[in-house]
Order: C-alpha cells, then structure tokens, then sequence
C-alpha cells in the first residue's frame, strides 16, 4: 500500500490552481481550450501526460527522485474531482445567476417587484454599477469591485463546499459496492492507467505510446485536429466538419410525421468511438438503440397528429416531455434500486455510526469509513439545509428536491462507472419533476426562487457533475493501492484551490470584456441558461401551474420499465440490452454527441469478435486508447501554440 506523498499533493493542487487560472481566458476569451467537459475531462488527460513525459526526463536525470506511478494517479484524481465546475454548468452559471435578475430587469417584465423581493441579500451585489460593469465591462482602471462580491462569493463558496462533501460522502458510501461487490468495469479509468503503463515509476517509454497498434488509433485524430487548426489560421485549408451537424432540417418542412425528426443532430468524435469500443456489447447496443427507440416513438406520435410543437390532436400532452419525464421515473427507480443493492454497506455505516457495531470491514484503499461517510452526508445536508432557510425556503421542497437531485446523481454516476458514457445529460429537471409532481402553489414564491438558484448553479447540465469524476478518482486509488483516507485530504484541497483561485479568475476577465461580450454564440454559458432559469421562475410566479398528471403516468411508466429492464438484465444471460441507455435515449447529448459514434463503436467491435475473437479485440484496444488520446494530446499542444501567439476563434 502506498502512502499520498506531499509532492504528490502538492502537484495535484498546482495543476488545479493552474487549470483554475488559465481557464477563463482560454475557454470563453480567446475559444482555444477549456478544461473540458463530460466524463473524460481533456485537461485532466493532458496534465497526466505532461507529468508522465517530465517523470522521464527526471528518471534519466535523477532516478531516486522520480514520481512513483501512484502519485501520478492521486494528481490526477485531484484534477478531475474538482475542475469540472469550472467550464460547464457551474461556475460561470453561479456568478451569471448572482446578477441576472437585477441587469434584466425591466419596467415590462417587472422583476423588480416580481423577483427582487424573494433574493437574499447576501446573494446580490447591492451596486447596480457592479452589476452593469459584470456584463458590459468595467470602466478602463476600475477592475473588479471585489467589495459587493465578497459576501455573496463566501456563501456560494460555502454551499459549494457543502455540495461537494455530500457528493463525495454519497459516493464513498456507494463505490465500496460497486467496486468490490459487483466490480463495475469503469472503462474510462483505463486511460489514465494506460498513460502510466505498469512500471512503478512511469515514463512515455513504460506508457502505451509504446505499442505501435496505438498509433494506428492516434493518426487519424491527431490528422483532423492539426487540420482543424490550420483552417483557423488559414481559410483556404480545408477542414471536414464534423462537430454538431443538423441533419433533422432536411425533415423540417415534411410535415408529420416525418417533422417529428427535425432535431436529429449528429457529431464524429473519435473520443467516444474509443471508449466505447472497450465495452461490452450490451451497454454500446443499449446506447444507440433506445435512441433509434426514442425516434420511433415520435414517429408514433407524429402519425397521430401529435408532436412537440404544433399538430392536428386535440391531445393536451407534449410527446417529447412525455418521454423526458419517463427517463426521469427510469432515474429515480434505478437510484433506488442501486441503493438497495447497497443497503448492507449503508446498514453497517449506520450501524457504526450509532456504536452499535465495528462497522464494515471496508479495505485500506477505501476513501471513507463506512460510518464517517454517512455522518459526512449527514453534516453537509444540514448545512445546505440551513442555508437555503436563510433564504425562507421551506425544509421539506429543499428535501423533495435534494431528492431528486440525489436520483440524478446516482444514475449520473452509474451511467459513466458500468457504461463509459463520457457525455451523460438529461432532458428533464429537479424543479422540473417537483413541480410537475406536486405543483408550484404548494411550494411557494421564496423556495421557487431559491429552486432557480440551486437548480441553475448546480444542476442544470449534468455534464459539471462532480459526483461521477469521484467515483472514477476512486476507483483509481484502489488500482494504484493507495492509502484511501489520504485522498480525501487531498481532494477537499483540490475543491477549496478550484474555488479560491477559479472564482476570481473568471470575475477578473468579465470584468475585464463583459459577460455579454465573451462566451460563445448564442450567449452560452453566461446569458443563454440564466435566461432560460429565470424565465422559467417568471412564468411559474405569474402562473402557478397544478400538478401535471401526464408526466406523473411518464414517470411511473419510466420506472416500470426500468425495472424490467434491469431484471432482464440481471436474471437472464441471453438479454442483450442493459438499462443505461433508456435513461438517456431522448437527452440532448445522445442526439448530439453519441448516437452516432457508438453505433460506429458497436458495428466495428461486433465485427471484429465475430471475424477474429476476443483475442483480437484485445489486441487492438491500444488502438482504441489512440482514438482517445489521438484528440486529446494535440488538442492540449495546439493551445500553447495559441497562447504563445495570442491566436483566438471566432464566436461559434
């Protein structure tokens, strides 16, 4: 077992810091290069590998002070439980959130006297000059008035903190099932394995860019990607596009059914093509298929006359809700049935808790004991509880909620541990399900608004989740035989660093441009969700809607099916689809970002066990890895190269 050295911390929260830092002017200034976002985060990938490349040279220079593999992994574990929050849906939605309703504001939507009154005021800035300055850019000389922000950024840092904890007290709970029970596959954690190699102390020459099958997956990638830079710099070179492609608008003008599929998007990503050959055939068949499912079904409703938008049915229901609601149901009845898979764990943490027991008899590599990670759930939940009632929010909507959230999580962090889903969204809401449950009178004014906050903050893209970058980082501390209680030390720094350097680094450069001036087309990330949030809490202040009985039969519907789905699963052998990819089959992400490329996966892997075995496929899963970093490693270089030159995208 390995101890978590000081330099190992140290490093870990160096690169945070620095990742933290660079972020807001790459990412939203100058276009280049984000941290990144989904499962797999690039920056994380990119660091990893710089260090590995730095650890040969000091291996060849000075061999006693090499970096031992496992430090390697505890660094990169640092990273990915923390600097997701940086890029998409998080940070820049929580400082948007604090100064949208006040800079929107208008005689004819009233917020003022609508909105204005359910804010706390230590969530606003109290300056209407610091809140023009944030989206239009602050005098020359003038910078950021750190005074009004002060207050507010201490309470949203200490939410910030408390979510976190929850999460990784939820997932310290939950990961000792899935890792030593049932043994999920945790695919996406074979990429940083594979960047250190075996050896104790890894260098490029010990890593996978060794094996020469790797670089027949690297080629192809890295091809487009230097491809990709030189169309910015030079026009004239020709570039394929093949990010986002809107293939629905040639069904747009058909009428129904056919118009039911004008949002039919698609995007080759090599990325997700690798990952997705390293898993078993049931999870990538589950992932495209519901998806071709999910289309079926709108054709079904289109032949009926009903669809989202328009149609002849005097039918008061919204297909695509419908659906999105039932994938909800699918959320909530998993989550339940994971933690009932779990329950002997969570009995025992209880158990332990109370002194009636020694607790489980958890390995030494397991970040928490049983009985602290509960007391930690517990702890983190009553001060967010406190928090929020500060606000006037009700105990019991902050539970409801909480609730659903925790559903979301669960199934969140299940989809990428047993499927390697590196871009896991979700069509509907929290405050979505709440409301369409038990309606929006009961709830109230003030605990709507806090909900707005909360839901745009935290929950709006699952793709900022932290939770799932846990359950990875865990997964990696018991691969490297790493003393567990260690890391989590080391991950708290790694949030509190994320934090302290990330939220005035990304203040410093709105006030430098203008929120409303940077960020890409359309407004995201600083304009176009908090428009959405608040114009949702608008519209349900001036007209609080009863429950929605259509979206509960979806849910119970969702539910239903799947548990059937998971039973099939579970019970028998010759079942071929597992449930993950009814969860997600209408989200946005899978229309964009994975249909497409894992049928691509399927179709290659399913010929290659059939024509050459599994002894082929094993052969070639380092050129499966290359399609992964082949993105990744050149992507990280060619923004220095930006940086160096001061090189910038054009909005898009």
């Amino acid at each position: 077992m390995s101890p978590i050295t000081p330099r190992a911390v140290v490093l870990g929260t160096l690169s945070v810091a620095l990742l933290a830092a660079i972020n807001p002017h790459l990412a939203f200034v100058a276009r280049t290069w984000s941290v990144g976002a989904g499962s797999l985060l690039n920056s994380a990938v990119f660091i990893l590998f710089l260090l590995v490349a730095a650890n040969g040279v000091l291996a060849r220079l000075r061999p006693n002070s090499a970096l031992h593999r496992s430090e390697l992994l505890v660094v990169y574990g640092m990273v990915i439980v923390s600097v997701g929050f940086l890029f998409v849906g998080g940070m820049p939605y929580m400082v948007s959130a604090t100064t949208f309703p006040v800079y929107m504001a208008t005689p004819g939507n009233d917020w003022e006297h609508l909105i204005w009154p359910y804010v706390p005021s230590w969530l606003s800035l109290g300056s209407s000059e610091a809140v023009v300055w944030f989206w239009e850019g602050s005098p020359v000389g003038v910078g950021v008035p750190w005074g009004v922000w002060l207050t507010p950024l201490l309470n949203w840092f200490s939410f910030t903190l408390a979510l976190m904890a929850a999460m990784f007290c939820l997932a310290a709970l939950l990961s000792r099932d899935w890792i030593e029970r049932q043994r999920l596959a945790f695919p996406l954690v074979e990429v940083p394995l594979s960047l250190t190699g075996r050896d104790p102390y890894p260098t490029l020459r010990s890593s996978i860019l060794s094996n020469r099958i790797f670089w027949i997956g690297f080629a192809l990638p890295c091809a487009l990607e230097l491809l990709g830079f030189l169309h910015r710099l030079y026009p004239n070179v020709p570039s394929p596009t093949l990010w986002n492609i809107h293939v629905g608008r040639h069904f747009a003008g058909m009428g129904l059914p056919w118009s039911a599929l004008s949002g039919m998007r698609l995007s080759l990503i090599f990325p997700v093509i690798g990952v997705t050959c390293l898993l078993p055939s049931e999870v990538s068949l589950s992932l495209w298929l519901f998806y071709v499912l999910y289309l079926v079904q709108l054709l079904i409703w289109g032949s009926f006359g009903i669809a989202a938008e328009g149609g002849t049915s005097s039918l008061s229901i919204n297909p695509v809700s419908f659906i999105h609601y039932q994938e909800a149901g699918g959320f909530i009845a998993l989550s339940l049935l994971l933690v009932y898979q779990a329950r002997k764990g969570f009995r025992e943490a209880w158990r332990g808790l109370l002194g009636r027991g020694p607790g489980a008899q958890q390995s030494p590599y397991a970040v928490l004991a049983g009985r602290w990670a509960l007391l930690g759930f517990m702890v983190a939940n009553g001060f967010m509880l406190w928090w929020v009632s500060r606000a006037g929010m009700s105990w019991w909507s902050f539970a409801i909620f909480m609730l659903v959230f925790y559903a979301v999580l669960i199934g969140c962090s299940r989809l990428v541990s047993a499927g390697g889903v590196m871009f896991v969204s979700h069509e509907f809401t929290p405050r979505g399900v709440v409301l369409s449950t038990i309606g929006a009178k009961v709830i109230g004014a003030q605990s709507l608004t806090m909900y707005t906050y909360v839901w745009l903050s935290y929950m709006s893209d699952a793709m900022s989740l932290a939770m799932p970058q846990m359950v990875n980082s865990f997964k990696l501390v018991d691969q490297a035989r790493v003393r567990g209680r260690l890391f989590t030390l080391a991950a708290a720094l790694a949030v509190i660093t994320m934090l302290a350097v990330g939220l005035p680094a990304l203040l410093a450069v709105i006030y430098r441009d203008g929120a409303s001036a940077i960020g890409f087309a359309g407004g995201w990330p600083f304009r176009m969700f908090p428009n959405w949030a608040f114009g949702d809490l608008d519209a349900t202040l001036r007209n609080p809607l009863p429950p929605d009985n259509w979206l509960r039969i979806a849910m119970l519907i969702g539910a239903a099916i799947t548990a059937g789905l998971v039973w099939l699963n579970t019970s028998f052998v010759w079942w071929p689809l597992s449930p993950i990819g009814f969860l997600i089959a209408s989200a946005y992400e899978t229309n964009r970002s994975l249909w497409l490329n894992v049928l691509i996966a399927w179709m290659l892997t399913t010929l290659i066990r059939r024509y050459g075995g599994l002894r082929l496929e094993r052969h070639l899963r380092p050129a499966f890895l290359g399609l992964v970093l082949g993105s990744y490693l050149p992507s990280g270089f060619l923004a220095i190269v930006s940086a160096i030159f001061g090189l910038t995208q054009p909005m898009g």
